[in-house]
């Protein structure tokens, strides 16, 4: 009879061969092998991997793969339906590559690549810095002007958020700037924002609960919504798209049009 110590080394090797799949599909060349062995040796290395021959600096063994792997690999912005857009607002852009993906797929479109945390903001301005299209800006969007904490939920370095949760969380010690969309518009003269993309670990909640002032000059909206992080993000954000027209779920992602 097979032990749970067992069964736990079984699941352990089964989760570890996929992971290891995924990463020989997704990342060219050697750079896959050398991030398996950084996952098997649990150590965090930083890394130039290439996917589908896009160069990008990552931490091996951390979230960055993931987040890479779902940008530029399987594509999960895909789905979003906007003709010859202008203005791409990406908020929690990570390590750079969502903004990546839109600037390869919408080249005559401006995008603002919004980050709070130093080790991410590090990462996208390396990531992004031959993509003229894109512009790095180090802040954190928020529903008012406000200085707030960076907190480490201890999910790796995708998981940071300034929201009041109910999870654990651990300081940082980093303190961000907070700008409204508002606000943000008029400092880089934006009248309309064709595709706001959102995924900032429940901060979408206080952000779109004081989105009256600006959510009539959003096309398209894409949100990742973290009810489980800070209860209430859901109806945020079906209040403040009330007036779209068309709404689609792809994955974790939810868009909302409003043409």
């Amino acid at each position: 009879m097979l032990t749970s110590d067992t069964y736990s080394v079984i699941r352990k090797t089964i989760r570890f061969s996929r992971k290891a799949r995924q990463y020989l599909d997704a990342i060219d060349g050697i750079g896959a092998y050398s991030c398996i062995l950084d996952e098997a040796l649990k150590r965090e290395v930083e890394r130039t991997i290439s996917i589908g021959g896009t160069k990008i600096v990552v931490r091996s063994n951390t979230p960055d793969l993931k987040v890479a792997i779902s940008s530029l690999f399987e594509k999960e912005y895909e789905n979003i339906r906007c003709a010859n857009p202008r203005t791409i607002i990406d908020v929690g852009a990570n390590i750079g590559t969502s903004a990546i993906y839109f600037a390869k797929k919408y080249p005559d479109a401006k995008i603002y690549a919004v980050e709070p945390e130093n080790g991410n903001f590090d990462l996208l301005t390396r990531n992004t810095v031959n993509y003229e299209n894109i512009i790095p800006v180090k802040a954190a969007i928020w529903g008012s002007a406000d200085k707030r904490v960076i907190k480490n939920r201890d999910t790796g370095h995708w998981g940071y958020t300034i929201s009041d949760t109910q999870n654990k969380v651990t300081s940082t010690g980093q303190e961000i700037d907070c700008v409204t969309i508002s606000n943000f518009m008029s400092e880089y003269k934006i009248s309309k924002i064709d595709i706001l993309k959102m995924d900032i670990e429940g901060g979408e909640k206080d952000v779109l609960e004081n989105s009256s002032e600006w959510i009539h000059s959003v096309d398209v909206i894409t949100a990742e919504l973290h009810d489980r992080i800070c209860m209430g993000c859901d109806r945020a954000f079906y209040l403040a798209t009330k007036d779209f027209s068309e709404f689609e779920k792809h994955g974790e992602k939810v868009t909302a049009y409003r043409f």
